[in-house]
């Protein structure tokens, strides 16, 4: 009985220490990765602002590509809506709540399985001499006390390395399409 008293007192021990750690653990996280893309911002910010463009590019399609995804709304407006439905990737919603083009979008995300939660996303794309800085931003509230530990792995081991994937295939995308600038400087045909 005695050994089984001090399991007890030790399981409640790291239960109560597991608790009171969390309370001191952030409840909010951000996480933001950006990307120099050698095209012009109205070229990056329509394969973002359009649902059908970004499951070509965003770091879960590729770690899910049978996923269901159903894509309701106009491109480039208000209210468009991306859900996606896996089993790995889970469940939940994108919706475009702020559009300014070619400079910024906000939208918000909700999570419904496996785990329920939202955030918001942003995007910005600055242009630069020859190209565009795009930049994508997450943040969102932790719950407590498992979220709050899950948190300190956001940034370095989780959401951030896919930020890393997806700007990279979003580059390799962008620049795989035609260049509109240099298209217009090219000489034409009857010269």
């Amino acid at each position: 009985m005695r050994v089984l008293k001090k399991i007890l007192i030790g399981i409640g021990g790291l239960i109560a220490l597991f608790l009171l750690v969390a309370v001191f653990l952030p409840s909010h996280y951000q996480v933001e990765r950006a990307i120099e893309i050698n095209r012009a911002p109205e070229v990056v910010f329509e394969q973002v602002a359009d649902f059908n463009n970004w499951i070509k590019w965003n770091p879960w399609t590729e770690i899910e590509p049978a996923a269901k995804n159903t894509i309701t709304g106009a491109a480039r407006e208000v209210g468009s809506t991306w859900a996606w439905e896996g089993k790995d990737i889970g469940t939940g919603s994108m919706t475009f709540e702020k559009i300014e083009p070619p400079q910024r979008i906000e939208s918000k995300l909700v999570f419904t399985a496996p785990q329920q939660g939202t955030a918001k996303d942003s995007w910005t794309f600055a242009p630069m001499a020859t190209s565009t800085k795009a930049t994508w931003h997450n943040e969102g509230d932790l719950d407590y006390p498992l979220g709050r530990y899950v948190g300190l792995m956001l940034e370095g081991s989780i959401l951030g390395p896919q930020f890393e994937k997806g700007l990279a295939n979003l580059k390799r995308v962008c620049e795989a399409l035609p260049d509109p600038a240099a298209t217009s400087m090219a000489p034409s045909a009857s010269n």
